[in-house]
């Protein structure tokens, strides 16, 4: 695997690629009312979290499941990816939906990642 790596480069995708992750995320849900937090930014690791009130970053209702809900709704629409659930209210982290694709990602499947949390997260919440 590290040959691979190497020879391939793909830490140089995870660089690149990341940041049109992050970059995307950021003006997927840069003002949505529901975005407590927009993380990325380190290869093509991110996470977005949700959070019933953008202002005060006041968490869901845990019994909302909101954060499995909109996993539900990616995995339907072919995107897979995991959650932490909100533990509480704030200051307890909201329901956060994590981003790690692989390293050999291309634009376009970071662009359809992006796009379709979008449409999952409007899907759950109208917004």
């Amino acid at each position: 695997n590290l040959d691979i790596m190497e020879r391939e480069r793909l830490w140089e995708n995870a660089a690149v690629l990341g940041t049109r992750l992050h970059q995307g995320l950021k003006a997927a849900f840069g003002d949505h009312p529901h975005a407590g937090d927009i993380r990325g930014g380190k290869g093509l690791l991110a996470a977005v979290e949700l959070v019933e009130d953008r202002g005060s970053k006041a968490n869901f209702p845990v019994d909302k499941k909101i954060g499995n809900r909109v996993t539900a709704e990616m995995m339907q629409r072919g995107l897979v990816t995991r959650v932490r659930a909100s533990s509480g209210p704030h200051p307890a982290n909201g329901d956060t939906v994590f981003f790690s694709p692989p390293l050999i990602i291309t634009a376009a499947e970071v662009d359809r990642l992006v796009a379709v949390a979008r449409d999952a997260v409007k899907a759950v919440l109208g917004v």
